[in-house]
């Protein structure tokens, strides 16, 4: 299984999942003209992608769905209330497609690629983390959630690979000149993780099967690479010898195999 996480936060998400017989996209709030320009150079062709999967129906998850479902006629997997709550603009324009609409907690199948939704807590009508399966291979994605549910965690300590939230340094936030409305948002359990919060689930989690760990949904106002790198990496590399990266909104990543 290989990945490419295009662009993670609160200007735009997606990534991109491929097998040996299946491409998806996870989420689509990057324009697949800027997101197809970002992997060009990686050999990626995010026409051939199948399925669109949607986290959650936020704007940054969200904005250019219609265009990337013309570009690609790929199928859309959401749920329900997530479809029903997408804004009447991007309704509006979606073009002919097939629905797949998602539950929680349920395995499904695309192609050779198996997906196993989690229910994930966030000021949104739903919002699901996934496992991506296939060749004996794991890759989970946890963003957009105040806090990681404990009835997960064995899932994944059993993954090869893990995208997680390390949203916010609390101190950034609270020491910004946001709202307060919007720093009780944040920090409540249907807000983002902190990179505390993503600390401790990483602690609890971590062990020699997974190769790679990307640090997503990185806030540009209340968090800093500089304060990650300082205090939240040296805490994991104490129990954790894989790769750490951090994602970033304007760029992709390199394509990890595992």
């Amino acid at each position: 299984m290989k990945f490419c996480v295009i662009g993670s936060g609160s200007r735009g998400n997606m990534t991109y999942i491929e097998t040996s017989e299946t491409k998806v996209l996870l989420d689509a709030g990057i324009s697949f003209r800027g997101a197809q320009k970002r992997v060009e150079d990686h050999g990626i062709d995010l026409a051939g992608a199948g399925a669109v999967i949607i986290t959650h129906e936020h704007y940054d998850h969200v904005s250019f769905l219609a265009s990337v479902l013309k570009r690609t006629q790929a199928d859309l997997y959401i749920n329900r209330q997530s479809f029903d709550r997408l804004d009447y603009r991007i309704r509006a324009n979606l073009p002919r497609v097939r629905v797949k609409f998602l539950e929680a907690d349920t395995r499904y199948v695309i192609g050779d690629l198996e997906i196993l939704t989690l229910k994930l807590a966030h000021d949104s009508a739903n919002n699901f983390g996934y496992v991506f399966i296939s060749g004996g291979k794991r890759l989970a994605y946890v963003t957009d959630t105040g806090f990681f549910p404990l009835k997960y965690l064995e899932l994944i300590k059993n993954v090869d690979a893990l995208i997680i939230e390390s949203n916010h340094d609390v101190e950034m936030l609270m020491e910004s000149d946001r709202p307060w409305a919007l720093k009780e948002r944040i920090l409540s359990p249907n807000g983002h993780m902190s990179n505390h919060i993503c600390q401790q689930v990483l602690t609890a989690v971590l062990n020699d099967r997974h190769k790679v760990v990307v640090l997503a949904h990185i806030s540009l106002e209340c968090n800093s690479p500089d304060i990650i790198e300082a205090q939240l990496i040296p805490k994991i590399k104490k129990i954790y010898g894989g790769e750490i990266v951090l994602a970033e909104q304007f760029r992709a990543l390199k394509p990890y195999q595992i």
